[in-house]
């Protein structure tokens, strides 16, 4: 269920909200529930991480398949292949930075909104 609303881009809490607003611009909070989704600005830096992982992933499998299928010079090759990894992160981002967000909620980092009582039609 979690692995579904990472690769969606929705909130790991309730599973209804975005994460974000547009490609590169993720919501402080969710227009759902209203859970913060990161607090501290470091926390970006795991996000980091995913992004490596698929810009390596995007390069190796780039490389074997120019290398086997192409007479290609090495040099064109790292060409090549570099744009498609710049490519994949950007192409990505909202996904691996959902899956690092998912992470943080795993690991307490997010916690579940309180919920409030309602009495007379007003929160309180």
């Amino acid at each position: 269920m979690l692995v579904r609303r990472a690769l969606t881009c929705k909130c790991p809490v309730c599973g209804r909200g975005d994460l974000f607003a547009s490609h590169f611009r993720m919501n402080r909070s969710c227009p759902s529930c209203g859970v913060i989704f990161w607090k501290d600005p470091g926390e970006s830096l795991g996000a980091m991480y995913v992004d490596y992982a698929v810009a390596t992933i995007a390069f190796l499998l780039a490389w074997f398949v120019l290398d086997f299928t192409t007479h290609l010079s090495d040099p064109k090759q790292v060409v090549i292949v570099s744009i498609i990894a710049v490519a994949s992160i950007l192409i990505f981002y909202p996904i691996s930075r959902s899956i690092w967000t998912v992470l943080v909620y795993l690991s307490g980092g997010i916690e579940k909104p309180k919920m409030r009582a309602i009495r007379g039609g007003k929160a309180l």
